[in-house]
């Protein structure tokens, strides 16, 4: 795992800084990245379904831009966000809302993350285990002191968006 409910017909709206929030942190690209191999540190997440997220590599790019996301063995999908020009650090809560999960129907899960200048932070979603393949919307958010400034929803299928996904990932499906 690397890591919820808004109107279908928001479901591509993206929002940042609602409620007068100061925006500190702007959105730099959403997408799916195709499967790969996991590997990255697990550290301990209490706030997730799993009680841990996995340290990725940053760098990885997104393979497809899409907001359509199938429910797909290994496919990651989330956002990259990045601080405001001006802004030098930032204590944010990554947050990812779903339609209920596993056994405890888990809905909202979140981590803390520290958002550094001349940096970007991406935040992945990655379906291991059958329970995770949860089809509706889903929605990644950056929030500063609970209120989110960046929220970018995702909308997560069993077919649609398979067709597409699987010609950009044609070379890392087995």
């Amino acid at each position: 795992m690397r890591h919820r409910l808004i109107p279908a017909i928001l479901s591509l709206a993206v929002t940042a800084s609602p409620g007068g929030v100061a925006a500190d942190v702007r959105l730099v690209e959403a997408g799916i990245i195709c499967p790969r191999e996991s590997s990255g540190e697990l550290v301990p997440a209490p706030r997730t379904e799993a009680g841990h997220i996995r340290l990725i590599d940053e760098s990885l790019g997104f393979d497809l831009l899409s907001r359509t996301v199938p429910t797909m063995d290994g496919l990651s999908f989330g956002f990259r966000t990045e601080l405001e020009p001006g802004v030098s650090l930032r204590d944010v809560t990554v947050v990812v809302t779903h339609p209920p999960m596993g056994a405890a129907e888990v809905v909202r899960e979140e981590w803390d993350d520290v958002l550094a200048a001349n940096d970007t932070s991406l935040n992945l979603f990655t379906f291991e285990e059958a329970y995770e393949k949860v089809p509706g919307i889903w929605t990644f958010a950056i929030e500063i002191d609970g209120q989110p400034v960046v929220t970018v929803p995702f909308e997560v299928t069993k077919t649609d968006g398979r067709n597409e996904v699987e010609r950009a990932c044609f070379q890392f499906l087995s």
